[in-house]
């Protein structure tokens, strides 16, 4: 018997979610009385797509023996059009208006630290008091830099956020804040764990960014004859 870690189990659980909806987003897809086949071209950003994403498509290919999966991973805007894909597994509710999107599970984007730097920093009560602390940026994609857009009650804030260490790649600036370097914005599917374990401190609980995972595709994909 091999137990699954913490991190074993936040995968199997999103990968379940999004296979989940991709059985049925295949369904829809495909005409009832045949299983999707030929080539589907897939891309996702790196982290996600690496950790949640090639799992399901791991599940997904079990399921559906006749259709064949490439999953490319990237850090930057992807022109699913221009570079030939044909789906897209996207984090974040920023949605291209010229393709059909369907959501595959809700998702929100929280502020931690971990208790050291807390202790050492002091813990952020207010937006203002951003300010005054070590934000670690994130330049992923097209999410604009050094601006963290958080929701609350009250509605949508804009808090330009800055600090000494900055990187386009979200496992970077994770393993900086556990290793005490300052606040991050992250995906609650990426820390829940963390926060469970007690190595990173969710604050500013009345505030969050709504980062929601998405299928994204062309038009054409409907109708396509690979998917019938």
């Amino acid at each position: 018997h091999i137990a699954l870690t913490d991190a074993g189990l936040r995968t199997q659980h999103w990968a379940g979610r999004i296979l989940e909806q991709f059985d049925d987003f295949m369904s829809d897809l495909s005409q009832v009385s045949k299983a999707p086949r030929g080539l589907l071209h897939v891309c996702s950003s790196l982290g996600f797509g690496r950790n949640h994403v090639a799992p399901a498509i791991a599940e997904l290919a079990a399921t559906y023996p006749d259709l064949e999966v490439r999953l490319d991973v990237f850090d930057r805007v992807v022109d699913i059009v221009a570079e030939g894909f044909d789906l897209e597994i996207r984090v974040g509710n920023d949605l291209p208006g010229q393709h059909m999107s369907r959501r595959l599970a809700s998702n929100r984007r929280v502020v931690c630290a971990t208790p050291e730097y807390l202790e050492r920093c002091g813990t952020p009560m207010t937006l203002e008091d951003l300010g005054q602390h070590d934000c670690l940026v994130l330049k992923e994609r097209n999410s604009p830099f050094g601006l963290w857009r958080l929701e609350s009650a009250e509605g949508e804030h804009t808090v330009p956020v800055n600090g000494t260490l900055s990187s386009n790649s979200g496992e970077i600036v994770l393993q900086w804040a556990l290793a005490h370097r300052g606040l991050l914005l992250r995906s609650w599917w990426d820390v829940q764990p963390l926060v469970a374990e007690g190595r990173l401190v969710q604050v500013l609980h009345g505030y969050s960014q709504g980062a929601d995972i998405w299928a994204v595709y062309p038009t054409r994909l409907a109708d396509s004859a690979k998917l019938r």
